[in-house]
């Protein structure tokens, strides 16, 4: 206590002191709070499911990403013996009729023991179970949170009430928790499974089981090993290759897009970090110079060398305490801003990013270790063993020594490397985002309003009835004011489709890579501005024929079909079905955003073929939004129980879905960067004000025998670019490292671009020489009189 009460005193005496580190901690302990608030939530603790991680998802060579038929499914149930609990979901289109207008939600369809595996209670009513599953039983339905809070306001009285789903009165049971979002559902739909049957249309299912006590995941693999073979032999389209078994938990089943990135940020907080304890650590030691006299003095009094350092650090605690309490605030803030530019659809449904009381423990930890990271070496260099010449250092009005100012050259050097490592990470997203933006992605963005148009399999059973649809909707907005070109396919975006393998029949240099498939109208290319290089698009007698004809982009000639014209050839599905395509054009090609940086081979096919196109996009003369209400009325004329979702512009989609990651890593990066620049130029700043400060009398004797103002600035300033350039030496290996780890977060840039290294040297060095450029001033102007008389 006695202690404290003296470092309480001590800090006040210096407020000018005590405000700088403060707010130098609080800074660093803010950034590094508030990032790890994120990576709990998102990466290391995202589920709220009972004892999450003996959840396991089976994936095989029978399997595509852990589904199964429901058949496969009821057999893995049945026969194996590591899952104390097997479930069955899958994500489907429900669509709600019957009150206003028509809505598609997102059904989790699964089986009756769902809630007993996952472990959550509800959070009003019940759940459904084996009871639910007789035949005379009501039909029910369980509702997810978000779901209830939006259309029902979070009333209670929803218990009992009926909805009309999929065409089928449902009574409502129950309301899951807030954070209960198994596959970010809005309804929960009960279904039963057994061989040869299926309800609500669900043919494919995701296996999820939950492992008996004491069952590791070697054993279940070779478990289901035999089962899994059994089943692929009943299966005559199924690969010849080796069975592989692999049981992937519910964190790796379900990770979140961005969870590198997060990482890699946090790494780039915690140099931030670093640098403030640098600059705080800078600052004890200017005062550990000036109290050298102090502790020698308590030390002659029979103070122990132990009995010193635990008063100092209590002081660095007291600071550190201070800051992370100011820190956590500001965390608070910056918590809410972080999240305003995650990217959607980017982190699980499940994740409630906030300052928990795992939080509270983390920063509370930070700040202990903080105090220990910046007030030890000032600790050590105050409590010297040598007492005479402490005195009679003290006794000469010297603040520090040569030992002092070279600890204090390092942790600027230290400063400014890390300082630069951040400005690398923030240069490459800046020239990441600068790519990003000026290239040409081969179709168009602006004037384009999209939209989905979700078919319900009771409604529109077969492929006839969807297309009549689209061909009867397509005349119709064609036919509005303003409205320029109409496009179909199964995605929003043409980079996007399904990745299927297909080869061209006779051709010798096909490199086997799948082909991403577009089922598109006449108008798909107008309404996107995709350029055709070579023979023709897809036309009108195409589709209203079904014509097996197809349109392959430049990567796929290539790819494919090497230097020998592609019109003409025949691709082929090796899929067992009849589907045989013959290529009738070229198109451009059009950009994947990813980090692959590849350019894909593409396919377009008339949607009529297949009969699974569900996105329009409308090519406008004005606006599109303003167009929304006269495109979706066109829907509802023709069948007003259809629902429309996901009405955006292109441009928003774009926005969402790519730059939006860029963005978010950009923004942060960018202020990490400006932070610990800042951060540099004061700790710079500092140790050069201090430098000044101890060479007075030095700088007064060069006056006095001939040195002008002009050779002392220069000199203080020669000082604090050495300092600069060795920082950036360091730095720049620094720099390299941490570009290759950050490969994957960049995009048509090279990690080791030397212009950028440049620039954010160049702006390095910048700032450093004009944070040295006042103490140099100030040297300069120091009368050899006056400090002499003051020596």
């Amino acid at each position: 206590m006695n202690d404290l009460t003296f470092a309480l005193r001590q800090l006040r005496k210096a407020p000018g002191f005590t405000i700088v580190a403060v707010a130098t901690l609080a800074l660093g302990i803010m950034a590094v709070t508030a990032m790890y608030s994120v990576l709990y939530a998102v990466v290391l603790d995202p589920f709220p499911y009972r004892d999450v991680d003996r959840l396991m998802s089976v994936s095989s060579s029978l399997s595509g990403g852990g589904y199964y038929s429901t058949d496969q499914f009821v057999e893995l149930a049945k026969r194996n013996t590591v899952f104390e609990g097997t479930i069955a979901s899958t994500i489907s289109d429900v669509f709600w009729t019957g009150e206003g207008d028509p809505q598609r939600l997102r059904g989790n369809i699964g089986t009756y023991n769902t809630f007993q595996v996952m472990g959550v209670p509800p959070l009003i009513g019940r759940i459904y179970g084996p009871a639910d599953s007789s035949p005379e039983s009501p039909a029910v339905v369980v509702l997810g949170y978000r779901f209830w809070q939006r259309q029902f306001g979070g009333a209670t009285n929803v218990l009992g009430r009926q909805l009309r789903l999929n065409g089928r009165i449902r009574t409502v049971v129950g309301v899951m928790p807030k954070r209960f979002m198994w596959r970010g559902a809005d309804v929960y739909l009960p279904i039963i499974l057994d061989h040869g049957r299926s309800e609500e249309g669900v043919q494919w299912v995701h296996l999820l089981g939950r492992l008996k006590p004491g069952v590791t995941r070697a054993q279940a693999e070779a478990d289901l090993r035999p089962i899994l073979l059994d089943l692929k032999k009943q299966e005559p389209s199924a690969s010849s290759e080796p069975m592989q078994v692999r049981l992937l938990s519910f964190k790796e089943t379900f990770p979140s897009d961005i969870r590198n990135n997060l990482w890699i940020l946090f790494c780039s907080v915690g140099l931030l970090l670093l640098i403030a304890c640098a600059n705080v650590s800078n600052l004890l030691l200017s005062k550990a110079g000036a109290r050298q006299r102090e502790m020698a003095i308590r030390a002659s009094l029979g103070a122990s060398r132990a009995r010193l350092i635990r008063q100092l650090l209590v002081e660095s605690l007291v600071l550190a305490g201070v800051g992370g309490v100011l820190g956590v605030g500001l965390a608070y803030g910056s918590v809410q801003a972080v999240l305003s530019l995650v990217p959607p659809g980017t982190i699980p449904d499940e994740s409630e990013i906030c300052l928990n009381t795992p939080v509270m423990l983390f920063a509370l930890a930070v700040s202990v270790i903080t105090s220990v990271v910046f007030g030890l070496a000032p600790a050590l260099h105050a409590c010297v063993s040598d007492l005479a010449h402490s005195l009679r250092e003290g006794g000469r009005g010297l603040s520090g020594s040569s030992r002092q100012a070279l600890l204090r050259n390092g942790l600027v050097v230290c400063e400014v490397a890390l300082s630069l490592i951040l400005l690398v990470g923030a240069g490459l997203m800046i020239r990441t985002f600068q790519a990003l933006e000026s290239i040409n992605p081969g179709f168009r963005t602006d004037r384009l309003l999209a939209m989905r148009i979700p078919f319900s399999d009771t409604r529109y059973p077969s492929a006839e009835r969807k297309i009549a649809f689209l061909d009867q909707l397509e005349e119709r907005v064609r036919a509005l004011p303003g409205v320029a070109a109409v496009g179909f396919n199964t995605q929003a975006l043409p980079m996007w489709g399904w990745a299927l393998p297909m080869k061209v029949v006779g051709s010798p240099v096909d490199d086997g890579r799948r082909v991403s498939l577009q089922q598109v109208n006449a108008g798909y290319a107008n309404a996107f501005g995709i350029k055709v290089l070579q023979g023709r698009f897809i036309d009108s007698i195409d589709v209203s024929g079904k014509r097996r004809v197809a349109v392959v982009n430049e990567t796929f000639a290539k790819l494919k079909l090497g230097s020998e014209s592609p019109l003409g050839h025949i691709v082929e599905f090796p899929s067992g079905k009849d589907m045989t395509f013959e290529i009738v054009g070229v198109v451009k090609d059009t950009v994947r955003f990813d980090s692959s940086r590849q350019r894909m081979p593409e396919m377009y096919v008339p949607f009529s073929v297949l009969g699974v196109a569900d996105w329009m996009v409308t090519l406008t003369q004005e606006e599109p939004a303003s167009m929304t209400r006269a495109v979706l009325s066109q829907v509802y004329g023709l069948d007003k129980e259809q629902p429309v979702t996901q009405v955006q512009t292109i441009q928003k989609v774009m926005d969402d879905e790519v730059y939006a990651a860029p963005k978010f890593n950009l923004a942060l990066f960018s202020v990490f960067g400006l932070l610990g620049l800042t951060l540099a130029a004061i700790g710079i700043y500092g140790v050069m004000s201090n430098t000044v400060a101890q060479q007075t009398h030095e700088i007064g004797v060069r006056m006095a025998i001939g040195a002008s103002p002009r050779e002392v600035g220069k000199m203080v300033l020669k000082r604090g670019a050495r300092l600069l350039f060795l920082g950036v030496g360091v730095g720049a290996i620094g720099g390299v490292i941490a570009a290759h780890l950050m490969i994957r977060l960049i995009w048509n840039v090279s990690p080791f671009d030397p212009v950028g290294f440049v620039v954010v040297a160049l702006v390095l060095v910048v700032v450093g020489v004009l944070a040295c450029a006042w103490p140099a001033f100030r040297a300069s102007r120091i009368h050899p009189i006056e400090a002499l008389r003051y020596e």
